[in-house]
């Protein structure tokens, strides 16, 4: 065998080894780029899932006073929910001596609300707690389920399931001071108004009306406090 026959054979087997290394590299390479592709589907999912609202429903007490309860409806998600809709099953019950805000409420919700911008929270009222709570055998679980849109298209629906015989016993004060301040403010008003009348019809008579002012307010005070229902 010549030197350049020799050659040819070494280049040619080079040429082969070269061609099945790429070969065999040729698999890793592919699942190397076919990750890289579901990786980047699966940032997308995570990126639209980010920013598509949480629309959410509840049952839930008026907290300005404690006795009513609220149908409510709100937006938790950075981005506004359009077309949101709200299935109550079964239908909350109306007590008798209501005035059918309960039926008009589920309806509106039924029927469906344009826009729900982020943060947004609307409340439409369901009448009395206790009325609800009456009948302490009540086993009844209602189902709110929540349809809407977001920006990427109809959201996954969620059902938040309810019973209202777990709230029995529950405490029903109102929350926070303001309830309180406010019952304050209204009895030295009050207080205030009944020293105005006394000395309209006084002040005449009265030779020391500033000290008869500051007795009056005391004692009309005193009567308005031991009159209202201790708070909790």
């Amino acid at each position: 065998m010549d030197l350049n026959t020799f050659a040819a054979g070494v280049a040619a087997f080079g040429a082969l080894s070269a061609a099945v290394a790429a070969f065999v590299a040729l698999k890793p390479a592919h699942e190397a780029s076919r990750a890289a592709k579901d990786q980047t589907e699966i940032q997308r999912d995570l990126m639209r899932q980010a920013a598509q609202p949480y629309v959410w429903a509840d049952i839930q007490p008026d907290v300005q006073q404690g006795t009513m309860l609220h149908l409510v409806l709100g937006n938790a998600g950075p981005t506004l929910a359009r077309n949101v809709r709200v299935s109550i099953d079964p239908p909350i019950p109306e007590h008798p001596s209501y005035s059918g805000a309960t039926r008009v409420a589920q309806n509106r919700v039924a029927e469906g609300i344009l826009s729900l911008a982020p943060g947004r929270v609307i409340r439409w009222s369901l009448g009395r707690g206790f009325d609800l709570l009456e009948d302490e055998n009540d086993e009844t679980q209602y189902r709110l389920e929540v349809t809407a849109e977001g920006p990427y298209g109809p959201l996954e629906p969620v059902s938040f399931y309810i019973r209202p015989r777990d709230w029995r016993e529950a405490r029903d004060a109102p929350e926070g001071n303001l309830h309180l301040v406010r019952k304050e403010i209204q009895s030295l008003t009050d207080a205030v108004n009944t020293v105005g009348s006394k000395l309209v019809k006084h002040v005449d008579r009265n030779p020391e009306p500033d000290r008869f002012v500051e007795s009056s307010l005391a004692d009309a005070i005193t009567q308005n406090r031991s009159a209202e229902p201790s708070a909790e």
